[in-house]
């Protein structure tokens, strides 16, 4: 499990990728929404997502040649463990904002 989350959050950038997922669990992004919408540089997100996909909280759906989309894979038991635990410190979290 620690080397699980020593990969989850590795970075702030993934950090906050991931968090972003979590947020909306059901939602499918490409890369430029996701860089669009966390503030972070198009660089940046293609270099942590796909350790996110390797490790199975992200699921990767390619349309066409060129076209990914990923989405929070909710059904992998490391995903569902990540939703509990950001459901509940989630109250935590807007406190400090």
């Amino acid at each position: 499990m620690r080397r699980l989350l020593e990969k989850i959050f590795n970075s702030k950038a993934q950090t906050r990728v991931v968090q972003h997922f979590l947020d909306r669990p059901k939602e499918f992004f490409n890369l430029s929404r996701i860089a669009k919408e966390t503030g972070l540089a198009h660089s940046t997100i293609h270099r942590v997502v796909q350790p996110l996909v390797d490790m199975g909280l992200i699921k990767e759906i390619k349309v066409g040649r060129q076209i990914r989309l990923f989405i929070l894979e909710s059904e992998d038991p490391k995903s569902k463990i990540l939703m509990e635990f950001y459901d509940q410190i989630r109250p935590y979290l807007e406190e400090m904002v």
